[in-house]
């Protein structure tokens, strides 16, 4: 049992730059699939996590290409995909902090309002300014994790094996 538990740890970290670039193709079809067929439309905190994983597909298939055509080229462009998991894990994890209300979300995504005596017109008002789909607000949820929670776990985990392949490859 820990012979096929290493086994399947050294193919994972052999072929981290394909399981990111999977990764990260899954995670924004399950994103879009859910805006499209689902109809749930992302919020302002969704699209640069969206953003992230396109630049991680893109770094990790230049990663790929440059593998072995020049080693150089190879751990820039790897790099640049642990950069892109960074920022994933970043802003995921800020999303799923809003959402869990641990933090305020930016005012242009969460309806803030200061407990004040406010007039209908300022409420309003208030509401008018809103994006339509709040970034506090949870969708959808599996086993009480949004899907920026889900992002942000997953995220993290490549973003780990893909510091610690760099790391190595390095030392080389």
């Amino acid at each position: 049992m820990l012979k096929n538990l290493k086994s399947i740890y050294n193919y994972a970290f052999l072929n981290i730059v394909e399981m990111a670039v999977l990764a990260s193709v899954f995670m924004l079809s399950g994103a879009y699939g859910f805006e499209y067929i689902g109809g749930l439309f992302p919020c302002d905190l969704c699209w640069p996590q969206r953003y992230a994983h396109m630049a991680a597909i893109v770094f990790g298939c230049f990663t790929l290409y440059m593998r072995k055509n020049s080693p150089t080229k190879y751990l820039r462009f790897k790099m640049l995909t642990l950069f892109a998991y960074a920022g994933s894990v970043g802003y995921s994890g800020y999303h799923a902090g809003v959402e869990q209300k641990w933090w305020e979300g930016p005012d242009s995504c969460t309806l803030q309002l200061d407990g004040e005596d406010l007039s209908m017109e300022q409420i309003m008002d208030s509401l008018n300014s809103v994006a339509f789909v709040r970034c506090d607000d949870i969708p959808w949820d599996l086993f009480g994790i949004s899907m920026a929670g889900y992002n942000f776990l997953f995220s993290l985990i490549i973003f780990i094996m893909l510091l610690i392949s760099v790391k190595q490859d390095i030392k080389k």
